[in-house]
């Protein structure tokens, strides 16, 4: 499969999930992956927003903290835009401060290097931090 840039074709939720599980490494085969993706999307404590071509899952924590993933069918320059809007809607609209994120890709750590030499908002800011099982973890404070 091959990511869709979301500025030529707009894809549904099932679309970016299948581009997802089509592009990245999973532990376990799409159909598995898919059931349980659509099942944890379901839960009563998680938000789900579309920009372009990536759909982010938000965990509700406590307060104003935060889970999230990115299944992401975009293309790279998109992704990071997506993303950008991704973390102004979560400050504002679900009022978080404090998101947290794992994944096992170390591309993705680029990712936050891009956004943090330009963050969408003021002192915006994050941490990484190594995970025992290999991946990375980030927190990424929201700021002001």
């Amino acid at each position: 499969m091959e990511y869709v840039d979301s500025k030529q074709q707009k894809l549904n939720m099932g679309e970016i999930l299948l581009t997802y599980l089509g592009t990245t490494e999973q532990p376990y085969p799409a159909k598995v992956m898919m059931t349980a993706i659509l099942d944890e999307l379901h839960q009563p404590s998680v938000k789900t927003k579309q920009i372009g071509n990536t759909l982010f899952e938000v965990i509700m924590g406590d307060g104003d903290q935060a889970f999230f993933k990115a299944f992401n069918a975009d293309t790279g320059p998109n992704f990071v835009d997506n993303s950008k809007q991704f973390v102004v809607w979560a400050k504002r609209v679900l009022g978080l401060n404090i998101l947290v994120t794992e994944f096992q890709d170390p591309a993705l750590k680029q990712l936050f290097k891009i956004i943090s030499m330009n963050p969408p908002m003021p002192d915006m800011g994050y941490k990484a931090y190594n995970t025992e099982n290999g991946g990375t973890r980030i927190v990424l404070n929201l700021g002001a």
